[in-house]
């Protein structure tokens, strides 16, 4: 089973072990020899992102939504999700959610984006006194051990008196 992984319009990976081994033991008078076994594994890299974000002082702000799909929609398990770097002015929360994909219009899943997939989303808080620039980085591992990382980058303004 094909699986679809995104986290804001990551990219998914399949891993695929190939090789087929046929061992039949030496016979007990022969000598030890070197055998080597080569495995073919095409990987792909985790996908890293940067984003951008405007947060109210004191106002909890959505950043993400991370989660796993299958090709049908239906999800695939939560991805468990880590902070890398706190925010030096805030503090960052993970909450289990049902939220909207984001695929790509050219994306055999963009269909998913009409109706809500459960996933875990990004949740920010700035100190309510700070205004200016906070950064803070997340990692999440999905059900299927793809690792995406996420580094935002948040602009807090004051409420509104």
């Amino acid at each position: 089973m094909k699986t679809i992984w995104r986290g804001f319009a990551a990219g998914s990976a399949v891993g695929l072990l190939a090789g087929c081994l046929n061992v039949t033991p030496p016979p007990a008078d022969a000598a030890p020899r070197t055998v080597q076994v080569n495995f073919n594994v095409a990987q792909t890299p985790s996908a890293a992102s940067n984003f951008s974000r405007g947060a109210i002082s004191g106002n909890p702000q959505r950043m993400g939504f991370f989660y796993s799909v299958n090709p049908d929609c239906t999800s695939d398990g939560l991805v468990r999700m880590d902070v890398k770097s706190p925010p030096k002015h805030g503090s960052v929360a993970f909450v289990n959610a049902d939220d909207y994909t984001s695929f790509p219009a050219s994306s055999d899943s963009h269909e998913c984006n009409k109706k809500k997939s459960r996933g875990v989303q990004v949740v920010y808080t700035a100190n309510s006194d700070f205004t200016g620039v906070d950064q803070f980085s997340v990692q999440g591992i999905g059900p299927r051990g793809k690792l995406l990382l996420a580094d935002y980058t948040v602009t807090v303004v004051a409420p509104k008196p």
